[in-house]
């Protein structure tokens, strides 16, 4: 008894310090704290950052968070992490409201509203951007992607209750066709179509699969032929969709240390038909979140170049001179709505007003 008690102190310190065990990477959507420099001129800051350091690092710490994880998962049927939420059928939905990540389940269940301040100020951007880029000779295409949530709302928990039956998007939406000549690309309607033939969305992860990409790239395509005359989308080949299954679990189980114990089903896997492709147009400025990442492989078939920028930084005037693009291209989830839409110009240098 006492060398198993003495085992049980020890060990985890070797662990911590000698690294006797292989543990599994995994994601917390979170920097760990570093080990701290021993300094005498920080010294009375030095303790918490040391118990920061080692409440990080402490040995089996990710095998005992794992373990605790998927008790609680396959036992109790909850999510151990508050920021993962548990559905029907093992469905994992992201409550990004936790880490300030944007808005899924209030924005779902109707509680969250824009003003009609809000909405004619986001009315103003979107105009505001295309005619600026029009300055340029430039397509101005916004995209949004809907949340999961609404995408797959019939395996969400019995307990997520509707407030209001209108989100965000659909005043938004309804604000620019009754009063504007600029629209979103809202494509909620196409993808709960494309869903009754093979998923959209992965299971595990907050992201939508290839064919939901692809349903979205489609639907980009459209609306470029709408300004610049046809261009279609190439079709999916006679070969069909299939599913590719036992992939690791996506960024969801990731955050519940879980990735090897959900596997990932909803891989679509599909080729596209390259006969009678129209011929590529120059450039395209691509300004996107991580949605965006699956659509690089489709929209290349179109564009000879490909910039991308990243969702939240403003545009900036050198780049639209010095790129030239043919279309700028917005895509980003419908939970950054009001994150992604803000007047971002740096620098105005058609009419010289510093932003």
């Amino acid at each position: 008894m006492l060398a198993f008690f003495l085992l049980a102190i020890w060990l985890p310190l070797l662990e911590w310090n000698q690294g006797l065990f292989r543990e599994h990477a995994y994601q917390e959507n979170r920097e760990l704290a570093e080990k701290p420099e021993f300094n005498l001129c920080r010294l009375r800051s030095y303790p918490d950052s040391f118990q920061n350091y080692f409440t990080d690092h402490f040995g089996f710490r990710n095998h005992l968070i794992r373990w605790n994880n998927i008790l609680k998962f396959r036992c109790l049927g909850v999510s151990p992490v508050s920021s993962v939420v548990v559905g029907k059928d093992s469905w994992l939905f992201y409550r990004s409201e936790v880490l300030e990540d944007g808005n899924t389940f209030d924005d779902h269940r109707g509680a969250l509203k824009l003003s009609s301040q809000e909405l004619s100020s986001l009315q103003k951007i979107i105009e505001e951007n295309h005619r600026r880029f029009a300055a340029h000779g430039s397509a101005y295409v916004v995209v949004v992607v809907p949340n999961k949530n609404t995408l797959h709302e019939d395996v969400l928990p019995e307990n997520v209750r509707k407030c209001g039956q209108r989100t965000r998007l659909d005043h938004l939406v309804d604000k620019l066709r009754r009063d504007s000549k600029v629209r979103v690309v809202d494509l909620r309607e196409s993808l709960a179509a494309a869903r009754r033939e093979f998923p959209v969305y992965l299971k595990t992860d907050s992201h939508w699969n290839m064919h939901g990409a692809y349903i979205g790239y489609r639907e980009i395509m459209k609306e470029l032929s709408l300004i610049l005359g046809h261009m279609p989308a190439l079709p999916i080949d006679g070969e069909g969709i299939s599913v590719e299954r036992s992939f690791p679990g996506g960024d969801l189980a990731q955050m519940l240390f879980m990735d090897d114990v959900l596997p990932e089903d909803n891989h679509a896997r599909f080729k596209l038909d390259m006969r009678g492709a129209s011929p590529k147009l120059g450039r395209l400025i691509f300004r996107h979140d991580s949605f965006g990442d699956n659509l690089y492989p489709f929209l290349s078939h179109h564009f000879e170049k490909i910039k991308g920028l990243p969702p939240f930084v403003p545009y900036r005037y050198e780049t639209i001179e010095a790129e030239r693009p043919d279309v700028v291209l917005h895509v980003f989830a419908e939970r950054y709505l009001t994150m992604a839409l803000h007047d971002d110009f740096q620098y105005d240098r058609l009419n010289g007003i510093r932003r």
